[in-house]
């Protein structure tokens, strides 16, 4: 496949017909037209159906659509490698990270690489790791700073553990379990949770559950760290969160642990990232400060 038929596929699955495509692209519909069908014969399968709706696309078509995307991705990284080794300093890295990292040593990892790569362009998501994967697989971040339950991970990722985070049952300040040591007296409380398959949280379930341990009935389903803190700190419901914010303010003046006697397992936090896609040279940069700056003693 040829980089312009690629170009001309994306723009076509982004604009949805071959009129657009053609003007973003500056060409003409015959030269679009013309691409499409040389790729429909290197595969040899129809892609697009045409109709006077205009084009639908076929599963061989959104198939190679998601292909081509990451493809195109590679080969764009590819030439910023190039820049980069010929002396450029310009680049571009999308990173996620789990809350930890963004109330923690993000701003640190930042004005390290700004130091080492000032005309980068650098774009942050945040987000849990149920959130994270489907970026990591369309290619639109190259690498997420999160804490998966590693042995759920699927065999499409790779995961570099860089720090262990100790994990408490928080709870508002002045809550009424908040003196609770037995996991009996707060189950039947309501809880906030990640439940998506390979949470935290899930794990948390499955592991309780194994000890023949009550589960919380009253749950609700949270995707989000503020939708989550808003919760935590203005309601009565509990939550399973890092220890590290009850020392760090302002979060520390609003939350303290429930003093259970049982441990609540840690999260692993770690780099998580396609496995067999090489990471491009400035996101390589920006995943050394990561390394650097997490395994740095507290």
């Amino acid at each position: 496949m040829k980089d312009h038929q690629l170009k001309a596929w994306l723009r076509l699955a982004d604009t949805g017909s071959i009129r657009a495509a053609a003007r973003s692209l500056h060409l003409s519909q015959a030269a679009v037209t013309k691409a499409i069908r040389e790729l429909e014969a290197e595969v040899d399968a129809q892609l697009v159906l045409r109709s006077s709706r205009g084009i639908e696309f076929t599963e061989f078509g959104r198939q190679l659509t998601v292909r081509a995307r990451l493809a195109h991705q590679q080969l764009e990284l590819a030439r910023q490698d190039i820049r980069i080794l010929q002396g450029s300093q310009h680049g571009r890295v999308a990173v996620a990270v789990t809350p930890m990292v963004f109330l923690g040593v993000l701003p640190e990892v930042v004005r390290a690489f700004r130091k080492a790569m000032p005309q980068a362009q650098l774009k942050l998501f945040d987000g849990l790791i149920p959130q994270v994967l489907p970026l990591l697989r369309e290619g639109a971040v190259d690498f997420a700073v999160a804490g998966p339950v590693a042995s759920a991970l699927d065999a499409d990722f790779a995961f570099e553990r860089l720090d262990m985070i100790e994990m408490a049952v928080l709870c508002r300040r002045g809550h009424p379990l908040r003196h609770a040591t037995r996991w009996e007296e707060i189950a039947g409380a309501e809880w906030l949770m990640h439940l998506a398959p390979g949470s935290q949280h899930s794990f948390l379930l499955e592991q309780y559950a194994a000890q023949g341990l009550p589960l919380p009935e009253h749950r609700i389903e949270v995707a989000s760290f503020g939708v989550s803190w808003g919760l935590l700190t203005r309601s009565d419901a509990l939550m399973v969160g890092p220890a590290g914010m009850l020392t760090m303010p302002p979060y520390d003046a609003l939350v303290e642990r429930v003093p259970l006697a049982m441990p609540v397992p840690p999260l692993e936090l770690g780099i998580v990232s396609p496995r067999g896609k090489p990471l491009s040279l400035a996101a390589l940069r920006l995943a050394e400060l990561f390394r650097k700056y997490l395994a740095r003693p507290a």
